[in-house]
């Protein structure tokens, strides 16, 4: 299991040149090809140049990196690009897409684009935020896991990069309710790992009534220095459709370091 072709969303925001580095150095660490996928409203000339030159830009980046580069351009309505671009995803092993934004016009948009590629993509995306700054090929990697269907998933998904890594550290928060971990939480992944040669530590970590989920997350990232979180992504639902989960939410809303999710 390798990650032979990754896709980039290529946009004109600030954080657009960071996102691109960072797709560059993980194709690298992977000999992976490299998609850049941008867009531009339909039939608005203006934009169409800008977001070309961007995707230029990107290409020749690539290129000079010795990286097998191409790019796609998408042109339609903004409430159509998340069902174009998923369709994309799905031809490649990994999209990565950047942090949304808290706030303005384009928060919406860039939520509603993440959703609909973690939930209806069918492949696992890799959030980069757009603070502080990322390490594209990850010594320490944090694992979220909860024995749920989406862990394992986001777990799987995330193999290649375990495997590049220098740590990985298993986190199980521990609290009274019945769960699937088994006498010894943590134990069945970790042989799991290690049968695909990637020691493990395993943190059991007790869930308070004062400490949420995405808190005790956030904190232990921190802590063990982690360049990349791993986790599932969940949601409720909202007639209809699929919206990010608290702790999803939480954890989109407040990252630090860049997190791949799964569903």
């Amino acid at each position: 299991m390798t990650i032979k072709d990754l896709l980039v969303h290529v946009d004109l925001s600030k954080t657009n040149q960071a996102r691109m580095d960072y797709a560059f150095g993980l194709a690298e660490a992977h000999k992976a090809h490299v998609i850049g996928v941008g867009y531009s409203p339909s039939g608005i000339n203006t934009l169409r140049d800008e977001a070309r030159q961007a995707l230029d830009d990107f290409a020749s980046a690539g290129e000079r990196r010795g990286l097998s580069v191409e790019t796609r351009m998408i042109e339609c309505e903004i409430g159509d690009l998340p069902d174009e671009l998923a369709l994309h995803v799905r031809y490649a092993d990994l999209a990565l897409i950047g942090q949304p934004e808290e706030k303005g016009g384009m928060a919406g948009p860039q939520r509603a684009l993440l959703e609909e590629l973690l939930f209806h993509s069918g492949r696992p995306v890799l959030i980069v935020p757009w603070a502080g700054t990322s390490k594209p090929a990850p010594k320490t990697v944090m694992v979220a896991w909860d024995a749920s269907g989406t862990a394992a998933r986001a777990l799987a998904d995330a193999l290649p990069i375990l495997r590049h890594a220098d740590k990985v550290v298993v986190l199980v928060a521990i609290d009274d309710k019945p769960n699937s971990h088994g006498d010894e939480p943590g134990a069945d992944i970790a042989l799991h790992l290690a049968r695909h040669d990637i020691d493990v530590d395993v943190r059991r970590i007790p869930l308070g009534s004062d400490v949420s989920a995405a808190d005790l997350l956030l904190s232990q990232a921190a802590d063990l220095g982690a360049d990349m979180m791993v986790m599932g992504g969940y949601h409720h639902s909202r007639i209809r459709e699929a919206v990010l989960g608290g702790v999803t939410r939480t954890i989109v809303d407040t990252m630090t370091v860049p997190v791949l999710m799964s569903h």
